[in-house]
């Protein structure tokens, strides 16, 4: 959540050109757009071996039923998107190229574009690969599955619907049916992107209800003191130009059997961190404080141990990272991170009979140990004022899935998603639905709803009592092809 507070300068202000210059130079990487990961419900189409082109249109309106007075244009959004992919392969596969583009525009006039991947490869030979540009790999399916952003970044403009997008840099891969290695660098690195942030009056202010001010109010010594925020961005160069690296190797095959799939890798977190004026001794009641990204590393590793039998998976996953300390500048104050160490366990079975076709459902359980954020001055010391104090949205949490044509209408199936969420340390719970009927081919009706809960409303920084406002129903229409 810590990077949505800069994404909107860096978004507006040349990021977005020199994110499509950094990308549109560097067409060499792989062949799997929407790569068919274990356990992910959300592809729009499988993997294939010819030249193909495929995407999806959508349009929906979203009610919020609890309203907020000071943004009627909140409460009833339009929202038209399309998702664009390309698969080509070339001179008998020795070369390819793919894309995975994605755009969106609400009714108030807030546009968003993000690249997925978009990528070129080289075939070696039979066993080996050499990929150049924006590209997914199954580095951690921990990652993927739980959209923790630790290995590949995401695109998060409604924090429900997270895209997970690839890491930019050369690989190179040697693959067989039992054994399989990825190596990867960078010298470019590209964030987590999000909602669009700008200055409005000494605020930090958005046209989403996926955003949250910072406090306002600051106690200095018993005194109260009002707070207002100036965002300065750096050089776009000095925060994009990070290099990183990444291994991973894996064993044995992800379609039957055991298998297992290692990750390590030193790279720039993809959250941007924060860092701000400290706070200084003054007379005056209102402060300003000016706010500016910064970057930092952590060394990262992941594992997944799985099993894959007929209809029927399960998974072992565990992840840690260790982020680098950094210290500011004097009479500036940084974020700084504490490690993660998560663990997860996930199951997936397939049932089909007669009346319910092509029904997966889906249990996981995620544990995460550590993960929270604190300020430091330039000496180190912890500062007692925080920006944001949490690295995650999830940290020990069921969830429940399926998936699958249930029932139909007029002899038209009906595609049913559900799923549930609990977590126990926030006590609170997040309910997603959505029904696609499919009148014609490649058409479909959808109709849905999002639900978050918590047992005790309070003042909490967790993800689900700080978005326990955002219920929501909405409808549209959706276009495969």
């Amino acid at each position: 959540m810590r990077e949505f507070l800069v994404m909107s300068r860096i978004l507006k202000e040349s990021f977005r050109k020199a994110l499509w210059v950094i990308l549109l130079c560097a067409l060499q990487a792989s062949s799997s757009i929407y790569s068919s990961q274990f356990l992910n419900l959300d592809s729009i189409a499988k993997e294939t071996d010819t030249n193909h082109f495929f995407g999806v249109f959508r349009f929906e309106s979203m009610d919020y039923i609890r309203k907020l007075p000071e943004s009627e244009n909140l409460n009833r959004q339009q929202y038209f998107s399309t998702r664009l992919g390309v698969i080509t392969h070339q001179a008998q596969k020795l070369y390819g190229f793919g894309m995975d583009l994605q755009a969106g525009k609400f009714n108030f006039g807030t546009s968003n574009y993000s690249v997925q991947e978009i990528y070129g490869y080289y075939q070696l030979d039979n066993d080996f690969k050499f990929y150049g540009g924006r590209k997914k790999f199954d580095w951690s399916t921990l990652d993927s599955y739980w959209k923790t952003s630790f290995w590949q970044p995401n695109y998060a403009i409604d924090y429900l619907r997270p895209e997970e997008q690839g890491l930019f840099g050369a690989f190179f891969e040697y693959h067989k049916p039992e054994f399989h290695f990825v190596t990867f660098t960078t010298p470019v690195f590209i964030p987590n992107m999000g909602v669009d942030v700008r200055e409005e009056s000494g605020a930090l202010v958005s046209d989403s209800r996926w955003f949250r001010q910072p406090s306002d109010k600051y106690d200095f010594n018993g005194r109260i003191k009002s707070l207002t925020y100036t965002l300065n961005v750096p050089e776009i160069r000095n925060l994009v130009s990070k290099p990183g690296a990444g291994l991973n190797v894996g064993v044995g095959s992800e379609e039957s059997g055991f298998w297992i799939n290692q990750s390590v890798g030193y790279k720039p977190v993809n959250d941007l961190i924060l860092k701000r004026q400290g706070f200084a001794e003054a007379s005056e009641k209102v402060v300003n404080v000016s706010v500016s990204p910064d970057v930092t590393y952590h060394s990262i590793y992941s594992v997944d141990m799985g099993f894959v039998g007929k209809g029927r998976r399960f998974l072992i996953s565990y992840l840690e990272d260790s982020p680098k300390d950094k210290n500011p500048e004097e009479g500036w104050v940084i974020q700084r991170l504490n490690p993660v160490k998560v663990y997860s366990l996930m199951a997936e079975k397939d049932f089909e009979s007669e009346i319910i076709k092509n029904l997966k459902t889906q249990l996981g359980y995620i544990k995460v140990y550590g993960g929270d954020i604190y300020d430091v001055d330039s000496a180190g010391n912890k500062d007692s004022f925080t920006l944001f104090d949490e690295r995650l949205k999830f940290y020990n949490a069921v969830l429940f899935k399926f998936q699958g044509h249930i029932f139909s209408l007029f002899r038209k199936s009906i595609l049913t998603k559900v799923s549930y969420l609990r977590d126990f340390d926030q006590m609170g719970s997040l309910l997603n639905t959505e029904l696609q009927y499919f009148p014609v081919k490649n058409w479909a009706v959808l109709i849905g709803g999002d639900f978050i809960s918590v047992d005790v409303e309070n003042n909490s920084s967790k993800f689900l009592n700080q978005y326990r406002a955002n219920d929501r129903v909405y409808g549209g229409v959706n276009y495969v092809f």
